[in-house]
């Protein structure tokens, strides 16, 4: 079970804009890359760390998140590094949705999910069932569970914890 408050973000919040074009080339630092989370977004996080220092655990989005046909892993770590739990949109960018799964970060498809929050209330996620509950609203969403590969990798930390595990283990990767 996870728990804590979100951010809800506007529709088609895009790739380019939650790791702006100057910060493409830095390292893949999950430290480094959330100084800057969101500051192509909305002008108040346009400052060092401040979106990370909402200090908020999910994020909530309609359609499209991450979208803009780059697949900068910057966005996933950068999102990680802010404290970023979990993601619940309506539908994500396909090439950010695959590195999402390679880091381990949930990303959660769940209909009309962002009409039903505001920034700041406090939720409940539940991965194995997919229950979201939105304790503020007293409201409950049903998301679509995560395939069991999925939840594999993300328990392991992501795509190269994973491998690392079963290769220690001895066991084939299926």
């Amino acid at each position: 079970m996870i728990k804590g408050t979100c951010w809800v973000a506007d529709d088609y919040v895009m790739a380019y804009d939650i790791i702006i074009q100057e910060y493409w080339t830095s390292a893949i630092d999950a430290t480094e890359n959330s100084k800057w989370v969101m500051a192509g977004v909305k002008e108040e996080f346009n400052k060092e760390n401040a979106f990370k220092d909402q200090g908020h655990t999910f994020i909530v989005a309609a359609h499209n998140f991450a979208g803009g046909g780059k697949s900068i892993e910057h966005v996933i770590t950068g999102l990680m590094g802010a404290g970023i739990q979990a993601v619940f949109a309506t539908s994500f960018a396909r090439l950010q949705f695959r590195n999402a799964i390679n880091y381990g970060l949930p990303f959660v498809t769940c209909d009309s999910i962002s009409e039903g929050c505001d920034t700041g209330d406090e939720l409940e996620y539940d991965p194995e069932s997919g229950l979201i509950r939105n304790l503020t609203k007293e409201t409950e969403f049903q998301s679509v569970p995560a395939a069991p590969f999925v939840a594999e990798v993300g328990e392991a930390g992501g795509l190269m914890n994973y491998i690392r595990e079963k290769i220690a283990q001895g066991e084939a990767i299926e």
